[in-house]
């Protein structure tokens, strides 16, 4: 019910976004690209009403997109602008900067929509620590796990709990929406249906050793690993198993079931009530 109350605000807030005093600077959105080991990769970053004109320095959220998309499709098509927007004018969540990069560490227009690299062949979670580097060398950000979020929906899912298992020490708050948990163009796989086995299955770097890496990172938990998943979502049995494992393994999580199935209007709701239990 709470959840309900907070996403009708939202709406109603996003139609009546209160002007932003005269002292203080509109929240803003810089297009551009960093570099990784195979090239430029596009990036999208949020920077909060007030950045321009302060020194203060942020937490840091990075938003993951969905296969087809790009570092702006959470902001054409997810109104994640006006979301963050809305909850920070009415104090639901604190003032952070988000960044969206491209999940196939591409630039916009370019390649896209032709997806000529691979997104599931690791490079983009072993490219990210240098996502990091930038966003921190870049901005004025909080440079520590405490301060850092990572989420993402569908195949930015995939990568959100590819890249925390990976780089285990470096977030503290993880968002997985509808999200695969495997390589489903393996060679090993039959059918698209997830079998906790086939974690160890790929032979990519980043893959190979989720178990172990996931008990690293549960080794010191995040404050905050959260799951959710429409009911008709064609990904939800994926996400029963990948919970089950979570479960026998005794490792903490959070899990928000939602009607409805892969669906823009779930990755909204969810990145609305994700936010808000962030950096707390």
């Amino acid at each position: 019910m709470k959840s309900k109350i907070l996403l009708a605000l939202l709406i109603i807030s996003i139609n009546c976004y209160p002007k932003a005093k005269s002292s203080i600077s509109p929240s803003q959105v810089v297009v551009t690209s960093y570099s990784s080991t195979i090239g430029e990769a596009g990036v999208a970053v949020y920077l909060p009403a007030g950045y321009a004109i302060s020194k203060t320095t942020y937490p840091v959220l990075y938003l993951l997109h969905g296969s087809g998309d790009d570092e702006i499709g959470w902001l054409t098509k997810g109104q994640a602008k006006a979301i963050l927007d809305s909850l920070i004018a009415h104090q639901l969540c604190p003032p952070m900067i988000v960044v969206m990069p491209n999940g196939y560490l591409e630039q916009t227009g370019k390649y896209y929509p032709k997806e000529s690299r691979l997104w599931m062949e690791s490079t983009f979670e072993e490219n990210f620590s240098q996502l990091i580097a930038w966003t921190e060398a870049h901005y004025r950000t909080i440079a520590n796990k405490q301060h850092r979020a990572i989420a993402g929906l569908s195949m930015g899912g995939f990568h959100t709990m590819h890249t925390a298992a990976l780089l285990n020490q470096s977030f503290d708050y993880v968002g997985i929406f509808s999200a695969l948990y495997v390589p489903y163009m393996s060679e090993h796989r039959s059918e698209r249906t997830l079998a906790i086995s086939d974690l160890a299955l790929s032979e990519k770097p980043a893959y190979q050793q989720t178990e172990a890496l996931l008990a690293q990172q549960f080794a010191t938990p995040p404050q905050l690993y959260w799951i959710a998943c429409g009911k008709e979502d064609f990904l939800y049995q994926d996400n029963v198993v990948y919970r089950q494992y979570l479960n026998e393994k005794q490792y903490p999580y959070e899990y928000h079931e939602s009607a409805g199935g892969h669906s823009w209007k779930n990755w909204m709701d969810y990145l609305t009530i994700f936010a808000q239990r962030i950096f707390k």
